[in-house]
């Protein structure tokens, strides 16, 4: 198949879903897939990098206009979760807008069979996908997701305004734009995501829980040699913002810290970095807890090969890309029975909290890292099932582009009969981009 694969963002060094068109492209093109990508300008250098000469000369830049740059000015003033439902949507939608005529001269050019579009993973996001002259596949998505009924109001009433009057806009915004209603075929990861997808879509729905890891980059580590009365350590990793349970697993971690034999290490960056330094301090646990700040991903592989268990208290979590690496490692997994975490792992890799309120969860955090600190076989046992649930679960990367591959396909047979095949398409002035200013990593 010629497959063009279109997202704003692909990158291995930014965060959270630009992983995964770049994952995709890896792998489509080791199982021998004629791959194209089209993105923005703010990744060309991560994909130089990355990328042999050959697969960077398949990939091509949008650019920023004088309008996205306003709407970012403007939201990086408001609430964060305003800005990203809104402005950040709105500039989405505008780089989506000017992506959409690049990728109808590359269907154009290149005879691409299907176009293939992974992110954003938002089942209500807009795309703007439609028209470009070959079948479009949009997925998986996942999203829908609330906080717990036990920590609605952590989200301020300006923040649940802008939620209900975006999810209540979408409708109308997908008749005005309306790339997810018309594609080909539609992905999603659950019947949640399924029930979440804009009313009026037309193409066939298919189910594929869209994380998924590399097991062969992520190997399984060594078991760890440790004097008996070495501390157990125990990692987080994400951006530090409120819905992603910070602050309470500073709390939950404090007796553990007083009463010795534990170790934090708490990796990202984000808008309460300097509140969760403050808890830090005046909670005495500056000599308990260290904070690494963002790591590439070469340290930060390193730190967790040395660590004993994976935390993971977010409250608000569709995915789970995160934890899948820790669990490739071989690490078992504390986190809370909700979303993403509680879909991605089982019973004999992790222990589970009830989000029934935030005591309940400080204290069913403080109790779950309290028995792997007293039991270094429960660490053992769960960490060789973490591993081996991946596998069986079929949630490593090659199983996963080989499901989407069969999605493809079935999907490509829409197209019309194969012309002859065209000459590699030379960039013209349309498509080559002008150096962006718009630098902002997506979060």
């Amino acid at each position: 198949m010629r497959i063009l694969l279109v997202a704003e963002n692909i990158s291995l060094r930014m965060s959270g879903e630009t992983l995964l068109p770049c994952c995709y492209f890896e792998q489509f093109v080791a199982n021998g897939e004629d791959v194209y990508m089209l993105c923005h300008e703010r990744v060309r250098e991560d994909l130089r990098a990355d990328l042999s000469p050959d697969e960077f000369d398949r990939v091509r830049f949008v650019t920023d206009s004088a309008l996205q740059r306003l709407l970012f000015r403007i939201g990086r003033h408001l609430p964060y979760r305003v800005e990203d439902l809104i402005f950040n949507q709105l500039i989405q939608l505008v780089t989506q807008w000017r992506m959409r005529h690049i990728a109808r001269a590359m269907v154009k050019a290149l005879n691409i069979d299907v176009v293939f579009q992974p992110t954003p993973i938002a089942a209500k996001a807009l795309s703007f996908m439609l028209g470009v002259g070959a079948p479009v596949v949009i997925g998986p998505m996942s999203g829908g997701m609330n906080l717990p009924p036990a920590f609605r109001q952590m989200d301020s009433a300006i923040v649940r305004a802008a939620i209900a009057a975006s999810r209540w806009g979408s409708a109308l915004l997908h008749r005005l734009f309306p790339g997810k209603l018309r594609a080909t075929a539609l992905v999603v990861a659950n019947d949640q995501t399924r029930e979440a997808l804009p009313p009026g879509v037309r193409g066939k729905v298919f189910q594929l829980m869209e994380s998924a890891v590399d097991l062969d980059r992520w190997q399984v580590r060594p078991p760890l040699v440790r004097p008996a009365d070495a501390p157990v350590t125990f990692i987080f990793c994400a951006r530090f913002v409120d819905w992603k349970g910070i602050g309470l697993l500073v709390r939950a971690f404090a007796p553990l810290a007083r009463s010795g034999g534990a170790m934090l290490h708490l990796v990202g960056d984000g808008e309460l970095l300097e509140e969760i330094k403050a808890q830090v301090r005046r909670e005495e646990l500056t000599q308990h807890i260290t904070l690494h700040g963002r790591l590439g991903r070469d340290h930060y592989q390193a730190l967790l090969r040395e660590t004993d268990v994976y935390v993971t208290p977010s409250l608000r979590e569709c995915g789970g890309m995160a934890m899948m690496e820790a669990m490739a490692v071989g690490l078992p997994v504390i986190g809370i029975n909700w979303g993403g975490v509680a879909q991605y792992a089982s019973a004999d890799c992790a222990l589970l909290v009830d989000p029934t309120s935030k005591e309940a969860v400080v204290r069913g955090l403080t109790s779950a890292m309290r028995r792997m600190v007293q039991s270094p076989l429960l660490r053992q046992s769960m960490g060789t099932a973490a591993r081996r649930h991946l596998e069986q679960a079929r949630h490593g990367w090659a199983d996963k582009a080989d499901d989407m591959l069969d999605i493809l396909a079935e999907v490509a047979k829409k197209k019309r009969s194969p012309a002859p095949v065209a000459a590699p398409m030379e960039p013209s002035p349309a498509i080559l981009p002008i150096p962006s200013i718009f630098l902002r990593a997506a979060n």
